[in-house]
């Protein structure tokens, strides 16, 4: 991943990009930190991450309006959602511009 750089986001059909600002490995733990800014109307499909180990995501909202959907989370507030993209599947829909702040831990095997 590069780093300090904004880049399209892996799922190519959609309109957004991300800034990575954090990606270190300490052992067997994984860190990692994103600015996600999206158009309005986007939409990333239900997916669910593959990650060899436990993945934990915090996705915070900075500005705009999405819809946010988790099979199962561990909080869930309108502006906050700590999830496990590894295990659960989720997807996202934009309804104006919005930026989001992405902080993924992970515990690697």
């Amino acid at each position: 991943m590069k780093l300090f750089r904004w880049i399209k986001g892996r799922q190519s059909e959609t309109e957004y990009h991300k800034f990575c600002f954090l990606n270190l490995k300490i052992w067997k733990f994984g860190f990692d930190g994103y600015l996600l800014e999206y158009e309005p109307n986007t939409e990333l499909k239900p997916h669910v991450d593959k990650v060899v180990g436990k993945h934990y995501r915090l996705n915070l909202t900075i500005y705009g309006k999405s819809i946010f959907k988790c099979e199962k989370e561990i909080v869930s507030l309108p502006f906050l959602h700590i999830f496990r993209p590894d295990l659960y599947t989720h997807s996202l829909t934009t309804q104006t511009k919005t930026l989001k702040l992405s902080l993924g831990f992970a515990i690697l095997k």
